[in-house]
């Protein structure tokens, strides 16, 4: 973050403005069809493209000797990345819509959007002079690049001069390392890309340079041809290269491992580490991180338009809490926003890896991941996945599901049942998943695991003023997936929904058919509290209604991230600010030691018990150390009723 100038942060500030303006909406996750944007490669328009220069060459061939020229500082790229000077001059007249677009080196324009982009006029003396400069930093995506020197803005660009060609030296270098788990106790996964298929493996041990233990490991792809649409399957096509997997086995709880992972003949990545999964049950302590609608940004300014700049500050957090000893971080969907162009997938996972390749990753699967006409999800009108359809994301997170296409699955962490399932299919009654989901938390021995967690992207309470019409509006979404589960969640005594796709933070009280629920007697929760973690990286959505619903006990448009603290008794969520950790929210749920689980009836938790015990079931504190009673917006509870707050 050290090289965004003050100029770049304005002019991203008023690019993403103009961005906002030209997708037709203020950041929620509404229908966008073809032409609309949200990743700022698709304002790139292939039709428009005139290209002046040829490959190779500066300037058009009738231009004079002192025409636009563009250069690179470097001809090669060795290892993952590197920080280059591009250097431009000849440009007569600088315009604030000319910029500097990067490339695969074999890419043209008339067929491919660039990998990224960033204003001329960063540079002060374009605008003056026709000359500048700007520094790039250049990601190693298995394939040489070049630069473009670009005018007439995005919805006409004119190609005036190209750089040489930066050769990447070493294409199979072991890239996006990240962690996951595949639901067997003592495994954890590693996958990593690399442009040739090759002899993937892994190796580790307990000492660092003794990685006495190694697995065979295999590798999946995609093909342009399997995408359902555009950009995907168009101007936003890039090999993906060979997707790697290796199973890590037959690991101690809470040990810590060194990895390498890669192959013999192509090369290994650097020797990196992580502390393997705690044991399961109600003794351990755990702490993990949580989040929801991240996507990423370039950290040397590029891609102004991006609306997700804020992801850079978020990942950079989450990276210092993993230092600091979180142990599995959970994302509840809209993971990379790529949208179909590919390169953004390999950004993204650059911009992660110093968390997930500490920490296992387990995510679900958001509309901007999944969604496009036709291809068998829920909504049949919606090109959220700017034709990825899901292909790029199950390949590349392998989550241990049961088939490519079904994003539903279960994990234990310690004292904690996860259940991740997909908003993006069907959910309702007498669906696959809503089957799979019942048996799943019928199943959970809550003696060895306590708490039980659901999560997905749609919320299923949420402070929204888009009511929308089916199929996809915010309240109707969420109506239809209480209808579906409000009743099976509350049976079970699921602790705790944690959604997203609303790009904002929001938590209801312990809640059952709309209303505030009562503590148990044993102290526990009366009902689950509902959060909205959407707030990661993406723009906030300001549709939240004037008047917070009174079911809501914190809604804030702020970006942040979630920090989850838990053993068999306490279960403590922190909230925090992306850019300078200040607490956000806090809550904690409760249970008494050895607490038994007992099915609710079907009947009981009426919709008219709207009071709260203070009993330990929920409550709101400024420290960690707080007693039971805690201050909740305005309100005090005290022995189990409301007490005025001055």
């Amino acid at each position: 973050m050290g090289r965004l100038t003050a100029l770049a942060i304005a002019a991203a500030l008023t690019a993403a403005a103009l961005l906002t303006r030209l997708s037709g909406d203020g950041g929620a996750c509404h229908v966008r069809r073809p032409g609309q944007a949200h990743n700022p490669l698709e304002l790139w328009r292939t039709d428009n493209v005139h290209v002046e220069a040829a490959p190779g060459g500066n300037g058009p061939a009738n231009s004079p000797a002192n025409g636009p020229r563009i250069t690179c500082n470097v001809t090669s790229l060795a290892g993952q990345h590197a920080w280059v000077e591009v250097v431009w001059s000849g440009v007569p007249g600088g315009r604030y819509d000319d910029y500097i677009a990067l490339f695969a080196a074999d890419a043209s324009p008339l067929a491919s959007a660039p990998m990224k982009w960033g204003w001329a006029a960063r540079s002060p003396s374009h605008i003056k002079l026709g000359v500048g400069s700007l520094e790039f930093r250049l990601l190693n995506m298995r394939q040489d690049l070049r630069f473009a020197l670009v005018r007439n803005g995005l919805q006409f660009p004119t190609v005036v001069a190209w750089s040489e060609v930066v050769r990447v030296e070493q294409p199979n270098e072991p890239m996006q390392g990240h962690l996951s788990l595949t639901g067997v106790p003592g495994e954890v996964r590693v996958q990593w890309v690399t442009r040739d298929r090759g002899q993937p493996a892994v190796r580790w041990g307990t000492a660092s340079g003794s990685l006495q233990h190694s697995a065979a490991g295999d590798s999946l792809t995609y093909s342009r041809a399997e995408m359902c649409g555009p950009p995907a399957n168009d101007s936003g096509w890039m090999e993906p290269g060979w997707l790697h997997g290796a199973v890590m086995s037959g690991l101690q709880p809470a040990t810590r491992y060194f990895y390498q992972y890669g192959d013999e003949e192509l090369g290994w990545s650097a020797e990196e580490s992580f502390m393997s999964p705690p044991a399961v049950g109600p003794n351990t302590a755990v702490r993990l991180l949580a989040v929801a609608d991240l996507g990423q940004a370039e950290v040397d300014g590029s891609m102004e338009a991006s609306e997700m700049l804020p992801s850079l500050h978020t990942t950079a957090r989450l990276a210092h809490e993993v230092a600091a000893g979180a142990q599995l971080l959970v994302h509840n969907g809209d993971i990379s926003y790529a949208r179909g162009f590919s390169s953004q997938w390999d950004v993204y996972f650059d911009q992660l890896g110093p968390t997930v390749r500490r920490v296992p990753y387990m995510t679900t699967v958001g509309n901007h991941e999944r969604d496009w006409p036709g291809s068998g999800d829920r909504f049949p009108a919606q090109y959220d996945s700017g034709g990825e359809c899901g292909i790029p994301y199950y390949r590349r997170t392998r989550m241990p599901t049961a088939a490519e296409d079904k994003h539903w699955f279960s994990f234990d962490f310690g004292p904690i049942h996860f259940i991740q399932y997909s908003t993006e299919h069907l959910f309702e009654r007498g669906s696959e998943q809503r089957a799979w989901i019942e048996a799943d938390l019928k199943a959970v021995n809550r003696s060895r695991t306590p708490w039980v967690v659901v999560g997905g992207h749609r919320p299923i309470y949420i402070d929204s003023k888009w009511f929308g019409q089916a199929p996809d509006g915010d309240q109707y979404v969420a109506k239809l997936l209480r209808e579906s589960f409000e009743e099976l969640f509350h049976r079970y005594q699921v602790d705790a929904t944690w959604h997203g796709h609303h790009h904002s933070y929001q938590r209801t009280c312990p809640l059952f058919r709309g209303r505030c629920q009562a503590a148990e007697a044993d102290g526990s929760a009366g009902g689950t509290v509902h959060l909205v973690i959407g707030h990661a990286g993406a723009g906030l959505t300001p549709n939240v209604r004037f008047f917070r619903p009174r079911i809501f006990e914190a809604v804030h448009l702020k970006h942040g991230y979630m920090r989850v603290e838990a053993n068999g008794t306490h279960m403590v969520h922190q909230v925090l600010s992306s850019y300078d950790g200040a607490l956000l929210d806090e809550f904690t749920l409760t249970k008494p030691l050895g607490w038994r689980f007992q099915p609710r009836p079907a009947s009981l938790g009426s919709a008219e018990s709207s009071s709260r015990g203070s009993g330990g079931s929920t409550h709101s504190s400024s420290s960690l150390m707080s007693g039971p009673r805690g201050r909740l917006f305005g309100r005090m509870w005290t022995n189990g009723a409301p007490a005025a707050v001055a």
